[in-house]
């Protein structure tokens, strides 16, 4: 069968229009000022785009999430947290976010980047370790550390038509760049490497 042609889920349709994170919650994905950036946004923005956490969260992580939310005003009406998604319903959340949004302070290599783009998604990332080398466009890259940077480059992708179709442009030419094979070489090494830092700390 076309997986392209395949229909959204019920739970995307309830959704709406929605900016995306996929991946874990420990501190090193910055899912704080991500949070915080969001809540910067004008608020037609907010109305229209809600901020979805795709993730399998530790309870801990999920109180912490939730207190975030409260302190920068606002709601789960406004960020939503679906947890665990099947692939297929991680493709369709790709396929259909209007931005995707890769905050590390560290990757080893930034996987779910390469997978939204693969998928078709406009992708925004931090400026540090190996998302550059995933995303390869400095247009699309802010500082994970400034919150009011991340919240700019945000609105404009938003609100500039030209600025987002430049970037949807890139992001599906650089995507392909990627074959698997290197894609499997790549997280070797950074697995190998989180290995080798881990054993030191033992």
């Amino acid at each position: 069968a076309d997986q392209t042609n395949e229909p959204i889920t019920s739970r995307t349709l309830k959704i709406g229009q929605y900016i995306l994170y996929s991946g874990a919650g420990d501190p090193r994905k910055n899912l704080q000022r991500l949070i915080h950036a969001y809540s910067l946004l004008d608020e037609k923005l907010i109305l229209t785009y809600k901020l979805v956490l795709v993730g399998n969260l530790l309870s801990e992580e999920i109180s912490l999430i939730n207190r975030w939310i409260s302190s920068y005003n606002l709601s789960s009406n406004h960020v939503i947290l679906l947890g665990y998604v099947s692939d297929k319903e991680l493709v369709n959340l790709y396929r259909n976010c209007k931005l995707f949004i890769f905050p590390s302070l560290h990757e080893g290599f930034g996987l779910p980047a390469l997978e939204a783009m693969s998928c078709g998604a406009v992708v925004l990332g931090s400026n540090s370790t190996s998302i550059p080398e995933v995303i390869q466009n400095e247009e699309a890259l802010f500082d994970p550390r400034n919150v009011s940077q991340m919240t700019s480059l945000i609105t404009k992708a938003l609100t500039s038509e030209s600025f987002y179709n430049s970037l949807l442009s890139k992001s599906l030419k650089k995507s392909l760049n990627f074959s698997w094979e290197q894609t499997v070489q790549k997280a070797i090494i950074a697995l190998s490497d989180t290995i080798e830092k881990s054993n030191k700390y033992k």
